[in-house]
């Protein structure tokens, strides 16, 4: 027996691999071919190619049938559907190669059935949602290598864009951090690297404005950087840090220890909103935790900011510029001075210099001290 050529609509369904080939290799080995495999009307199969290999790779004669109907791709996809129980992602790969095919490519009979598949009826086809179709056509756009293990069941279409976005964000953060390593402050900023815990501040600053990193095991941080800004802050400074609020309770607490609570302000983050699944609360908001070094007599400013949008371009935990943007432009006064120990990207910084404030920067990872660096000085460049 020779194998045989394949139907192209049999080839919009991935070839078995690995275990799951295995499993029906040894099925067909142990109790004989039970399915047919289906022809068309020109011998080439339109159904069973798995079942084909399988029966030459262990000597089994195979049983064939011809298909003589009318909708060769309704009747491979209903085959393969029912058997092979693929997953959201693996069926949107199938939908998004059917709505690549040439309409010459479509063996079929029917006057019925349209000479070419759009997405949105491939998406019915395949019993997938056009969002999840879209995704793996990005996906293929941006890096078809990872086609191959969505297909394989390795990952899914989401956990796919996860990876091509990680991998963007980390290509720009080390092409801004090349710019930034030669980039010489001028006297309105400064990047510094260092420990909050340890790190010697060169003055004092009017606010600190920082977003500390949210899970558990940072919590001991806060009171640190209760402790450090009573030192750094001016007598009428303020602290106004960004907070997660699974924690909320503790790190009120961990704050009050060394700095006057003032006042909790409503950071507002539009778009998909952020699930906290412990608890089962979707929320759209942050915390800004406001505390003072003794009294506060800047000027009045109100208590709700809000973000255009989400920006983990160049660190994973980063916060828009428009957000850190909306904070400062409406607490500070042109020519205070602003320090963000936590600086990350950088983002405050470039917030509080379009604002033409001062600023000062630390971060203990060298390499977003870099990006940092790097960040500031184009956007200082371009203004």
């Amino acid at each position: 027996m020779s194998e045989l050529e394949f139907n192209p609509v049999a080839n919009i369904f991935p070839l078995m691999q690995g275990a799951e080939y295995n499993q029906l290799k040894d099925d067909i080995t142990a109790n004989g071919l039970l399915d047919s495999i289906w022809l068309d009307t020109e011998g080439r199969i339109l159904d069973g190619r798995n079942r084909c290999r399988v029966c030459l790779d262990v000597g089994v004669e195979p049983q064939y049938r011809t298909y003589e109907g009318d909708d060769e791709l309704k009747f491979v996809i209903s085959k393969n559907l029912h058997r092979r129980h693929l997953s959201e992602s693996q069926r949107a790969v199938v939908a998004s190669r059917l709505a690549n095919m040439p309409a010459h490519r479509i063996d079929n009979k029917s006057a019925n059935l349209p000479t070419s598949i759009s997405q949105t009826q491939a998406a019915s086809m395949l019993n997938v949602s056009e969002r999840s179709l879209r995704t793996v056509k990005a996906i293929e756009r941006d890096a078809p290598e990872l086609i191959e293990r969505i297909e394989s069941g390795e990952i899914t279409a989401h956990e796919a864009q996860k990876e091509i976005k990680l991998q963007q964000r980390t290509e720009a953060r080390a092409e801004i951090a090349k710019v930034g390593a030669s980039v010489m402050p001028d006297n309105r900023w400064h990047i510094y690297q260092g420990d909050i815990a340890t790190w010697q501040a060169p003055r004092k600053y009017d606010f600190i404005i920082t977003d500390p990193p949210y899970p558990k095991e940072y919590l001991p941080l806060w009171e640190t950087l209760a402790k450090r800004a009573s030192e750094w802050l001016k007598p009428s400074g303020l602290l106004i840090a960004m907070s997660g609020q699974s924690y909320l309770d503790e790190i009120y607490q961990l704050l009050s220890k060394h700095l006057e609570y003032y006042w909790t302000a409503c950071y507002l983050t539009p778009g998909q909103p952020t699930p906290l699944r412990q608890v089962n609360v979707n929320t759209t908001w942050k915390p800004l935790l406001v505390y003072s070094n003794s009294k506060y007599t800047g000027k009045i400013f109100g208590d709700v900011f809000k973000s255009d949008g989400n920006d983990k371009s160049y660190h994973k935990w980063g916060q828009s510029e428009s957000g850190m943007c909306d904070i400062i432009s409406k607490i500070c006064l042109e020519g205070q001075y602003i320090l963000d120990p936590f600086c990350g990207a950088g983002t405050t910084g470039i917030a509080s210099l379009r604002n033409k404030c001062l600023f000062d920067g630390l971060d203990i990872d060298g390499e977003n001290v870099k990006i940092s660096q790097g960040r500031i000085a184009n956007d200082t460049e371009a203004d």
